[in-house]
């Protein structure tokens, strides 16, 4: 049971980013210019690939791990306006 846990955890993972990216798309272009969701999520599989190569994690773990930590954090900081 633990091993399909853990093997189901990344499309969970996945599943989860494309809600906050669903929920985010309502805002229409303008909204689409308040936060760094896309540059975090970028940012987050790299560091998820990084950190998963270095502590030999499951690759596909740590790019759906970090994808969901760069993306949140992504979502949350805001762009400022001119």
């Amino acid at each position: 049971m633990a091993e399909f846990a853990m093997s189901a955890l990344p499309f969970v993972i996945i599943g989860v980013c494309l809600a906050l990216m669903a929920v985010n798309h309502h805002k229409g272009k303008d909204g689409a210019k308040g936060n760094y969701l896309t540059e975090g999520m970028c940012f987050g599989m790299c560091l998820g690939v990084t950190f998963s190569s270095v502590f030999d994690v499951n690759t596909g773990l740590g790019i759906s791990l970090g994808m969901l930590v760069g993306e949140t954090a992504g979502y949350l900081i805001k762009k400022k306006r001119d």
